[in-house]
């Protein structure tokens, strides 16, 4: 089966009417444009379905057009061959091929730093059954993708890191099947993220594709979880797609529970007397439960557990817990770029849980799928979020309903994951009316469709707060009038809208600088005087809430040595030095609840630009790309074990 686009006829004539009547050829290229055309819901637990792998080679092709293919020209019929004679200039055989899961800019050099379209196509043969219905799922695309099946448009998305999924019964035939994807990575100002991030724009299609089976009417999501740790209830939803009546019935063989729940439009309540042993870092355990309904049956794996807040202290299962974590990126160790297996989502976890973590912030945007399998089974809580980072089009409703859509993705996948703690809002975005209103809106959105967990959102220490920092503390200890407590006051209205605040904060690395430069003095000077007086720091919540640190650090390069007096930068002893007065000023904190240093591993940034040390690398990393453990580590590593032998 061959795909091919006739061309230069319709290109001639595009291009014809384009230049000659640009009026026309607008009108021609609008009415052209493909529609959005939505997605079918989610479907949990895509490991328990049965299904088809579409992972491995793919042909490919870059598109680096300014219009796109589909817009100018049209499929051809996909068994189109060309007729002798006739000129074809565009085809997806012969030429580039891509492996999926994978992204785009690690397996093809052309397409490093490259952000435009590329085209993907596969065949894949289907036995195909009149009693069955069947979905395309994707782990991600990013960032927009349209899916075509036997030349129709099955659905469109938008988002590159959360699962989705299109009903494609109509459109697949018994044998072969031949299926195309466009994926575009470009970044618009009106997208989540934006156009500007601090890490590398993968494209592609970056995680799991499978062909699911299921029959007519079947098990679309589930959740259950427990009412509080002394009950122990198990209660929680099933949802039903295709049937309006019937019944559910759960088993957990472990608990000796089978019970059978009626299904009243498309929804079973569950409400399950057990107590089940509850899942914790310590005791990651994790029950099989088994859910059917008529000729459809899914297995899963959960932990039960709670989490609330009370007073300035985070109660796991009714006991007080201090969250020792650290931040990471969704990179595999080695030269691949995204992780996309559960393996490297083991190999990164195991590096957390080496440094003595109970607790990983999964940022800036929601990893794949394997990561929290892998936390739920290693016993490690989970901060999970959406790309709603730095400066948004806040005041925007499109931008509102992608974060909203992007979060009910999130937690449609991951519900059931007892690792996750955490659902986080957005990452370091500036205070205004308008972004303070949406955070509103977006907090209420989450605790309308999970009240189970708590939310958060990573604060930016910055801008005035520096300055008045500066002003009250800084330039009086440079003049030798320091202060004994350097008290912060937190007035981001965001801190009393969710239900944890945490603060990103680079004492010792980012404010000294800048501040020397405004204010001329002398920079080493700047920053010996910041790192003396850093353990006296003291932030303040509002409403005394409990709060993290959710970024902290210093970057290194891996063999780079200075001596600790000289403070040379990207040295592995400043660094060490910079994580040393972090743990005094750690100390230093009241409702402290947990820290998520940055970062794991070093990770690709266009962003980072000193040659010869950064060289399009963040290296904030802990341990560099191949898993090289710097100094640092050990000393982080150590601050871990005492708190955890202390059991905090």
């Amino acid at each position: 089966m061959k795909l091919t686009f006739l061309s230069v006829k319709y290109r001639f004539v595009y291009f014809f009417l384009l230049f000659t009547f640009p009026s026309f050829a607008q009108s021609l290229f609008d009415v052209q444009a493909v529609p959005e055309k939505p997605c079918a819901p989610i479907l949990a637990n895509i490991d328990g379905r049965h299904a088809q792998t579409l992972n491995g080679t793919w042909n490919a092709m870059i598109e680096p057009t300014i219009f796109s293919l589909n817009d100018i020209m049209h499929f051809a019929e996909s068994n189109y061959q060309a007729r002798p004679g006739e000129l074809v200039e565009v085809n997806l055989e012969n030429g580039l091929t891509l492996q999926v899961p994978g992204d785009w800019n690690t397996q093809e050099e052309r397409l490093f730093f490259y952000n435009g379209k590329v085209w993907y196509k596969r065949e894949t043969y289907v036995q195909k059954e009149e009693a069955k219905r069947y979905f395309l799922h994707f782990g991600a695309i990013n960032y927009r993708s349209e899916i075509y099946v036997n030349g129709q448009l099955a659905a469109t998305h938008t988002g590159g890191y959360t699962s989705f999924n299109c009903e494609i019964t109509d459109l697949v035939q018994d044998g072969d099947n031949l299926l195309v994807i466009k994926v575009d990575n470009t970044l618009k100002s009106d997208d989540i993220p934006t156009t500007r991030t601090d890490w590398l724009n993968y494209g592609g299609i970056t995680r799991d594709v499978n062909l699911v089976e299921v029959p007519k009417a079947f098990i679309e999501n589930y959740k259950l979880n427990i009412t509080s740790p002394s009950s122990g209830n198990i209660v929680g939803r099933v949802k039903v797609n295709g049937a309006e009546g019937g019944q559910v019935t759960v088993r957990i063989p472990e608990l000796s529970i089978e019970q059978s729940f009626p299904v009243q439009d498309g929804l079973a309540a569950l409400d399950i007397e057990a107590k089940p042993e509850q899942w914790s870092p310590t005791n990651p355990k994790l029950y099989t439960v088994e859910l059917q309904f008529g000729d459809d049956s899914i297995t899963d794996k959960i932990g039960f557990r709670t989490v609330e807040v009370k007073d300035r202290d985070i109660l796991l299962n009714g006991q007080p817990l201090f969250l020792r974590g650290i931040s990471l990126h969704e990179e595999a160790i080695g030269a691949k770029g995204r992780a996309s297996s559960y393996a490297e989502a083991l190999e990164l976890l195991k590096y957390a849980k080496e440094l003595n973590c109970n607790y990983v912030r999964l940022a800036h945007y929601t990893h794949n799928h394997h990561m929290l399998r892998a936390a739920d089974e290693l016993g490690l809580l989970v901060w999970a979020e959406i790309p709603v980072y730095w400066n948004l089009e806040f005041d925007n409703p499109e931008v509102m309903d992608k974060a909203k859509a992007r979060m009910n993705e999130m937690i449609s996948r991951d519900q059931n994951r007892a690792s996750i703690v955490f659902w986080s809002l957005g990452n370091e975005t500036p205070v205004s009316e308008a972004r303070t209103e949406f955070f509103r809106q977006l907090n209420q959105y989450v605790k309308s469709i999970d009240d189970t967990r708590l939310t958060t959102a990573a604060l930016v220490f910055g801008g005035e707060e520096i300055q008045e920092m500066a002003k009250m503390y800084f330039f009086p200890a440079m003049q030798g009038n320091a202060a004994d407590s350097w008290d912060i006051e937190i007035k981001d209205p965001l801190a009393s809208i969710v239900d944890v605040a945490a603060i990103n904060q680079y004492f010792g690395w980012y404010y000294s600088g800048f501040l020397a430069t405004a204010a001329k003095l002398d920079p080493k000077l700047a920053r010996q005087t910041m790192l003396d007086n850093m353990h006296k720091v003291k932030f303040h919540i509002p409403n005394d809430k409990p709060f993290t640190f959710s970024e902290l650090g210093a970057g290194a390069k891996r063999g780079l040595t200075g001596a600790e007096d000289e403070l040379k930068i990207f040295s592995e002893e400043y660094q060490v030095l910079a994580y040393k007065k972090q743990i005094e000023l750690i100390r230093n904190q009241e409702g402290l609840v947990g820290v998520t240093p940055w970062i794991l591993k070093d990770f690709r940034s266009p962003m980072r630009l000193y040659q010869g040390i950064q060289d399009y690398w963040n290296l904030k990393g802990l341990i560099t790309d191949n898993g090289e453990r710097k100094k640092a580590f050990f000393v982080l590593q150590e601050f871990y074990w005492t708190l955890r032998k202390r059991g905090e």
